[in-house]
């Protein structure tokens, strides 16, 4: 399931407008031009990761929040909350992959609270996930190794098995010193508003 770069852009703008910020505010708090992020809200740019937590993080809302057509929202939240669940790995909702480097998928999005994602990242420290959100996350890591940064000065290594706490507005770079492939997965609690 790959995020439909027209919903996207709508869904930007109607974030963006909610928050009652013009192009040029975004663009100065994102760092990113106003051409270009207009070109996202018209599905024609095609943002980087990176660019995507950026923008995401200045308009206080997740990664799943822009990337999650209403649609595959409502068929998440429609689950359920006292019955079981199960997502299938082939079922699983594709919110990026950069050329088969990092990929971020959406396990679950069916409560108001929280999320759980999982990040793969192929190959060593090349490949690095960088970002900042306005909500706490636990990242739990099931395969490979995997480097946490915070605030560009706290390092830590993470064998599978192993959890990190990332506070909300904590830098924190991930990125994977396996050779082969990092599997990690992320439970997002969402703030309440």
């Amino acid at each position: 399931m790959n995020p439909d770069p027209i919903s996207r852009g709508m869904r930007l703008k109607s974030y963006r407008k909610s928050k009652k910020m013009t192009l040029k505010q975004l663009a100065e708090e994102t760092g990113l031009s106003v051409g270009f992020l207009s070109k996202i809200e018209n599905g024609f740019g095609n943002p980087s990761i990176n660019n995507i937590q950026k923008i995401c993080y200045v308009l206080g809302i997740t990664v799943n929040d822009l990337m999650i057509s209403k649609t595959e929202e409502e068929l998440l939240s429609t689950i359920n909350k006292d019955s079981s669940y199960v997502v299938r790995k082939s079922d699983r909702c594709l919110l990026y992959d950069f050329s088969g480097l990092v990929r971020f998928e959406c396990l679950y999005e069916g409560n108001p609270h929280f999320s759980l994602d999982v990040l793969t990242l192929k190959g060593d420290t090349s490949n690095c996930f960088r970002s900042a959100h306005s909500h706490d996350e636990i990242g739990i890591v099931a395969q490979g190794t995997l480097r946490a940064i915070l605030n560009d000065s706290e390092e830590y290594i993470l064998e599978e098995g192993d959890m990190i706490l990332i506070r909300a507005q904590t830098t924190h770079t991930l990125s994977s010193t396996t050779e082969g492939t990092c599997v990690s997965y992320w439970l997002e609690f969402k703030n309440e508003e």
